[in-house]
């Protein structure tokens, strides 16, 4: 109905003439004609219970169909089963149930209970249910329970048609309305409360309006910390904890109204303000000690150190000072020895000497000396008599326990004697020492003497105490031989120099070590490695670096490396023939350093005696002798110390290489034949001792039967030996040179690896053709290759094919050894070791595609260079491909005779290649547009095709049939777009510029070839016959395709100039192609197989054929009023012209009869519907384009021609029947088919 109302509204607008108004109108009666005249909507189909009136349903959920009645039904039918096993339980009499009271109630799975609208089951009710109920004298058996009462038949259910569901409230509303209600658009409501809290100012200071004096405010202040103290004293027997605190605030607001009079207001002088902190503490010690409160007195020790400093007024008086201080500390000793308050002492220690060398740092000038001096020995000695008092009253009772370690008698010890009194045992010369030093600075050797006083002092002191104390102060006697060893030792760099410094520690060392090793004294061989890693760092320091050509690298002391290694070596002795060398303990570990520090002070004398490259020399020469006697005696940490000295002559040799400054006779480094030989040399020591030890691997090896295993020091060796006799070459060969010389020796390196079965120095072999390709490549991008160079005969031609040549024999060395472990028995014996490691993929591919790859490199870039040179550079894709043909049938070749399948595998590069030159040339070559045949390409390009299909049908032997199916169809489509731009190229020549010519040219090949591939010939033969799926399949369909979408674009875009050709309608070139290009597409569908994927459903082909060929009338009729009515070929001219729009709508028109006659002879609906469509469009076409045309003879034409159209085809050709109402054609009146 509202199609009707759409043409009866164009039909009027039509009337007025006017495009705007035939749309309003259509628009109208689209939406107003089905309301005026459409039908009522038909009353919902109701059930039989339901037309009768006054008739319930039987059942009540039946008649509700709501989800609320069916859980109450649920509900009440559980009520009554409950009431039910209640009655049964209790006992009841032989009573009947009745249905009035108690119905029966089927069982119905709670799945069974339909949702609405389903229509639940109608439930058959029996009229009486009895329940039988045993009497009380039979007691229930649980072995053989009485047999269930049968439960009442219950009646088949009878279903119903389901009632017609309730039309939603939503769709009974109108639809703003509904919309309005259940959109249910959210408000979502902000809302935050902000509060402010203001801030109130602070009040002013009222102190400078008080009229209180400042005095009375000070004494109204210390009244209240005599108030405090003294309420304090009275509470001290009652509340401990509390008076105490309270005094303690008291003595602190003393000393703050104090240090406030003195600072602040000026009201005490600085005399009278230290007497009264005294005087506090005095009285806050004289409290502690007489209410036993250790705080009181740490409180009053802290006072007495902080007064002198609070009450200082700037002035230099050290007696007064060291007085004060020294009054205090003997206070203190005393409080602390009489109440066992050792923490005291250590108060006492730190306040003295902090405040000591706080004015000392300040004050102290050489001419105070005579006064300082004595306060000093008088603190040392107080301090260590202190120390030692209280030690001797905590340890004279300790059992001496001789046999346990050291470090177990040391902690003890120190557990016992506690934190304080250790820390003055051993802090106390160490701070006096410190300040001694500041003393004797006016004195060249006073610090010196002083250092040999105190190792005196201290050595006489743990003599005494060990003489004349108990035995539990046994190791504190040895704590104060340590002190005076330490200062003894210290005395020596304050009065020598660095050199003999080092030197006398050395030695002193070893005799220690000597001592302690003799008396088993643990801590003395522990305190000799100190001072000889002190040694070791004096003779470090006293040795300088000379950067200066031509000099030794190192200068220093000849006499001290000599002490020290003498020493070292000495120590190591000891160290071996006492056994302390075995185990894992920190003693053990320092005397394995021993060798390395003796060996390293060797070295040190030959970096100072001769240049770097001979240092270097001499030392890997004396690596070899260390090597030789660690060998001959059974040394293994000398071994181990001689692979080091080699590590550090190779690194020192390396460190120490200098480039030439120019390039003089294309030498790389300095130094010439020095550095060569130097090099060698290391090079020699270090294969030396890797030698040695692959010897032991082998012999090993041979006497178990298997391969051996190298050590990490062997690899190390031997890759360090090998790369210095490649450095070496560089001493007199350029870099050019070295790049083609290096992958021939690596080609040895791996002969001599394989044969070692030595994996790491076979990886060094391709360590070098990496670095061989990288100095290659630093060559040519510095310039260094001379462009004048014959062809074929210069370092920029040979490196690459050397490269490539030694990289390929290298590959089929590794495809050797791998093929043993394949195919051999796991326990067959071999001449020689196996490499497992050859059989890896990577291994065995990774020379081969190196090798290629450098192989067409260097044969591509030397005959592009000539070519260059000759100007020939036009011939360069012929010579690219044919290099890439001739490599590919030599690495066919030599694969097939060799059984290299990787080098047989790496030919399916070969297509790929000709892929990448032809891309070459279509992108970057000599000419803009490349043509296949030119320059040589007519023969180069037909034996590549040659080669390739030969190489295809080769490879059969290398890969699976699927892995060659994509090259397959990779090389049709390559060398078919070759043959498409040949052709294209050679029927341009024929006509202009973008002609029809040219065009056809890109569509003649592939139709052909398209049209050729349904041949039966062609499909019974190679490659057709094996690869049938492959070519008319998935190498097809892109080439359809592209000819599909050729037809439309050259539809869309060609005028159809064919000159010197006419343009004839259907008869030109261009319009004979297209057709003929969809019938090649049409006979390749229907060739297609059935199950094929490439294959359409015959309704969408048929349909994308019918539209294409429209499409092919819709050009050829725009070419024709284009070539014969002068309408120029533009979109917007062709649109304007009403000549080409009415021919348009009558072609449209015409096909669209020709369809609906065919569709109705041939009772196809849907080729009928397609005309009547069409038709539908060129009506629309008239009133929306045509209409416009106001007056033109054009519109008159369409607009009858279409109508007598319309009206014949609806005489002749209505809508044919559908399948199924063929057969009762003939029983249908001839009107029944009427227009449509």
């Amino acid at each position: 109905m509202w199609f009707i109302g759409i043409i009866a509204g164009l039909f009027i607008g039509a009337l007025f003439e006017s495009v705007p108004v035939a749309l309003v109108l259509a628009v109208a009666g689209a939406f107003l004609l089905p309301r005026l005249l459409g039908k009522k909507k038909v009353p919902p189909h109701r059930t039989e219970a339901e037309r009768i009136p006054g008739q319930a349903p039987a059942d009540p959920v039946a008649a509700d169909g709501g989800m609320v009645k069916l859980q109450r039904r649920v509900m009440e039918l559980e009520q009554r089963v409950a009431t039910l096993e209640r009655r049964l339980t209790q006992g009841a009499g032989d009573s009947a149930v009745q249905a009035s009271e108690l119905p029966a109630v089927p069982e119905v799975a709670l799945a069974e209970v339909p949702l609405p609208p389903a229509q639940p089951l109608e439930v058959q009710r029996p009229q009486v249910a009895v329940v039988q109920v045993p009497g009380p004298e039979v007691a229930p058996q649980p072995a053989a329970p009485e047999a269930p009462t049968p439960k009442p038949p219950v009646a088949a259910p009878v279903r119903r048609p389901p009632p017609p569901p309730p039309v939603p409230l939503r769709d009974r509303l109108p639809a703003p309305i509904a919309n309005l209600i259940f959109g249910g658009n959210m408000l979502v409501k902000l809302g935050v409360l902000i509060l402010f809290l203001g801030l109130a100012f602070l009040l002013r200071y009222t102190a400078e309006r008080v009229t209180v004096p400042i005095e009375l405010r000070y004494a109204a202040v210390a009244l209240v910390g005599a108030g405090l103290l003294v309420l304090g004293w009275l509470l001290r027997n009652k509340r401990a904890g509390y008076a105490l605190i309270l005094q303690g605030a008291g003595i602190g607001v003393f000393y703050l109204t104090t240090l406030a009079a003195m600072k602040l207001s000026g009201l005490l002088p600085a005399s009278v303000g230290f007497a009264f902190l005294f005087g506090v503490a005095v009285l806050s010690a004289a409290l502690a000690v007489l209410q036993n409160a250790p705080v009181l007195a740490i409180v009053a020790a802290l006072e007495g150190f902080a007064a002198p400093v609070l009450a200082s007024t700037g002035s230099n008086q050290p007696v007064g000072l060291f007085t004060y201080l020294l009054v205090l500390d003997v206070g203190i000793v005393l409080i602390a020895w009489f109440r066992a308050w050792r923490v005291l002492n250590l108060i006492g220690f730190v306040g003295t000497f902090t405040l000591a060398a706080g004015w000392a740092h300040k004050y102290y000038t050489d001419d105070q000396y005579a006064t300082v001096q004595p306060f000093l020995i008088v603190f040392f000695l107080l301090f260590t008599a202190i120390g030692l008092l209280f030690a001797r009253r905590t340890l004279f009772d300790a059992p001496v326990q001789p046999a346990q370690p050291l470090a177990t008698r040391a902690l003890d010890t120190l557990r016992r004697a506690g934190r304080v009194d250790s820390s003055l045992v051993f802090g106390t010369p160490m701070v006096a020492f410190g300040m001694q030093v500041l003393l004797m600075r006016p004195w060249e050797y006073g610090a010196a003497f002083s250092a040999m006083a105190l190792a005196a002092f201290y050595l006489v002191l743990g003599r005494l105490v060990f003489a004349t104390q108990p035995k539990g102060l046994a190791l504190l006697a040895e704590a104060y031989a340590i002190v005076g060893v330490i200062f003894g030792t210290l005395a020596i760099p304050l009065g020598l120099e660095g050199q003999w410094t080092g030197a006398a520690w050395a030695v002193e060392a070893a005799g220690m070590y000597w001592l302690g090793a003799r008396q088993q004294r643990v801590y003395a061989r522990a305190f000799s490695f100190v001072v000889f890693a002190g040694a070791v760092l004096k003779l470090l320091e006293a040795t300088r670096l000379d950067a200066a050509p031509g000099h030794p690298l190192l200068d220093g002391s000849l006499i001290g490396p000599v002490l020290v290694a003498v020493s070292a070596f000495a120590m190591w002795a000891i160290h071996r023939r006492v056994r302390l060398d075995e185990g894992k303990g920190v003693e053990a570990v320092a005397g394995g350093a021993l060798p390395w520090l003796g060996m390293a002070a060797l070295t040190l004398l030959l970096w100072q005696w001769w240049t770097p490259p001979w240092a270097a020399a001499a030392t890997a020469v004396l690596a070899s002798v260390t090597f030789a006697v660690a060998i001959r005696f059974a040394l293994s940490p000398l071994a181990r110390v001689s692979f080091g000295m080699q590590a550090l002559a190779v690194a020192g040799f390396i460190a120490t290489l200098h480039r030439t400054g120019e390039v003089v006779d294309g030498r790389v480094l300095e130094s010439g034949w020095q550095g060569a030989v130097a090099a060698t040399v290391i090079a020699l020591s270090v294969l030396g001792s890797a030698a040695w030890s692959m010897l032991q691997a082998h012999r090993a090896a041979l006497a178990r039967g298997v391969q051996p295993v190298w050590s990490t020091g062997n690899v190390v060796g031997v890759l360090a030996g090998v790369s210095l006799l490649h450095l070496a070459m560089l001493f007199q060969l350029s870099l050019a040179q070295a790049a083609l010389l290096w992958p021939l020796t690596a080609t040895a390196v791996l002969w001599v690896a394989l044969r070692m079965a030595h994996f790491p120095l076979a990886a060094l072999a391709g360590v070098l053709q990496v670095i061989s390709a990288l100095a290659f490549g630093a060559t040519q991008s510095a310039g260094l290759d001379a462009a004048g160079a014959p062809a074929f005969a210069s370092l920029r031609f040979w490196t690459p094919v050397v490269l490539g040549l030694a990289a390929l024999l290298a590959g089929d060395w590794l495809r050797d050894e791998a093929r043993p472990r394949a195919s051999e028995p796991a326990g067959s014996a071999r001449q020689r070791w196996a490499n497992a490691w050859c059989a890896i993929p990577v291994v065995l591919w990774t020379p081969v595609v190196w090798g290629l790859g450098w192989w067409l490199f260097g044969m591509l870039d030397e005959s592009v260079r000539v070519l260059d040179r000759h100007g020939l550079s036009v011939y360069v894709p012929a010579a690219a491909t044919a290099v890439a043909l001739v490599t590919s049938a030599l690495a066919a070749l030599v694969a097939h005779r060799r059984d290299w399948q990787q080098l047989g595998r790496a030919t399916i590069a070969t297509l790929p290649g000709f892929g990448l030159i032809a891309a070459f040339c279509i992108v970057g070559g000599p000419t803009l547009f490349y043509v296949p045949s030119s320059t040589l390409g007519w023969i180069a390009w037909p034996l590549a095709l040659a080669w390739h299909l030969r190489l295809l049908r080769a490879q059969k032997q290398w890969f699976e049939a699927w892995v060659l199916t994509p090259f397959h169809v990779a090389g049709f489509w390559l060398f078919l777009l070759l043959a498409a731009r040949e052709c294209q190229w050679q029927l341009g020549r024929v006509g202009a510029e973008w002609s029809s010519w040219q065009l056809l040219g890109w569509a003649i090949v592939p139709a052909l070839v398209l049209w050729a591939m349904r041949s039966r010939a062609l499909l019974q033969r190679w490659p057709l016959a094996e690869y049938r799926g492959a070519y008319l399949e998935l190498a097809a369909t892109p080439v359809a395709a592209y000819l599909l979408a050729w037809v439309w674009v050259t539809n869309a875009v060609s005028p159809g100039d064919a000159a010197p050709l006419p343009y004839v309608p259907l008869l030109n070139p261009l319009e004979l192609a297209q057709w003929l290009m969809l019938f090649a597409l049409v006979l390749w569908w229907r060739a297609l197989p059935t199950a094929s994927f490439a294959r359409v459903q015959p309704m969408v082909a048929k349909g994308a054929a019918g539209f294409t060929g429209l499409a092919l009338l819709t050009g050829m009729v725009l070419r024709t009023c284009h070539h014969y009515a002068g309408v120029e070929w533009r979109f917007d001219a062709l649109y304007a012209s009403w000549l080409t729009q009415a021919a348009l709508s009558i072609t449209w028109a015409v096909c669209g009869v020709v369809a609906m006659v065919l569709g109705h002879s041939r009772r196809v609906r849907t080729l009928w519907v397609a005309g009547a469509a069409l038709l539908g469009v060129v009506v629309l076409k008239l009133f929306f384009v045509e209409l416009a045309d106001r007056g033109g003879l054009f519109r008159i034409v369409s607009f009858i021609a279409v109508g007598a159209l319309l009206l014949l085809v609806g005489y002749f050709a209505p809508v044919p029947p559908k399948r199924e109402e063929a057969q009762d054609a003939s029983e249908k009146s001839p009107t029944e088919g009427g227009v449509a």
